[in-house]
């Protein structure tokens, strides 16, 4: 499902490119391996026995590589044209909506989340990472964790960043009003409990921040 009128998917935004490079860099060095080894063996080159060999090389590098780059690119998140994912500077208020498991997109309110298991379902939900853990929907069916807490990573720095143009552009009343809630959580270091990076030009964005 397409998202709501005036909202970009993570896919189609400039700062994505780089990781699709990546992508095609990694089917294409394992197309080429697979190729080679089977005309090597035709022709006579390399023994029919080394050519397990060769094709799970060529898997691994599907496998290890562009299953994890192909996870980062499809992460079902979608923004605005005010939000820093763009080049243009803002000129309104950011916004940043995620895609659940049922397909629907939702705008994410004021505080990060973070994935927790769904023991009925299966999968994981995605809560709000404040308080109680306000449950926001079912995110994925998948239970690879690494994968998705890549892609939690990155929703993240969007609302980081989300927060940091609508601090700069509210209304002077939303700001009076900002500054009687708690802004702590814009402070915290909420990639703490996973070692886990997203490397490339996010990271290069939010240190630019």
């Amino acid at each position: 499902m397409a998202p709501p009128s005036g909202l970009i998917r993570f896919d189609q935004l400039g700062l994505c490119l780089p990781y699709k490079r990546q992508l095609r860099v990694a089917i294409g060095l394992s197309s080429f391996i697979a190729i080679i080894g089977f005309l090597s063996v035709i022709f006579g080159n390399v023994a029919a026995v080394f050519l397990p060999v060769i094709l799970a090389l060529s898997f691994g590098i599907i496998f290890f590589f562009a299953f994890d780059i192909l996870s980062v690119v499809k992460t079902p998140l979608a923004v605005n044209m005010n939000h820093p994912f763009f080049a243009d500077e803002p000129i309104g208020k950011a916004t940043v909506h995620v895609q659940f498991s049922d397909q629907q997109w939702r705008e994410i309110g004021p505080h990060r989340v973070r994935l927790v298991p769904d023991d009925m379902s299966g999968g994981f939900n995605l809560v709000e990472d404040h308080d109680d853990y306000k449950l926001i929907g079912h995110y994925t069916s998948n239970n690879n964790k690494t994968r998705i807490m890549k892609q939690v990573i990155i929703i993240n720095q969007a609302l980081s960043l989300r927060d940091g143009v609508n601090y700069d552009y509210d209304p002077i009343e939303a700001a009076r009003e900002r500054e009687t809630m708690d802004y702590g959580l814009l402070e915290r270091d909420w990639l703490d409990e996973e070692a886990i990076s997203v490397e490339g030009p996010l990271a290069k964005l939010i240190n630019k921040e």
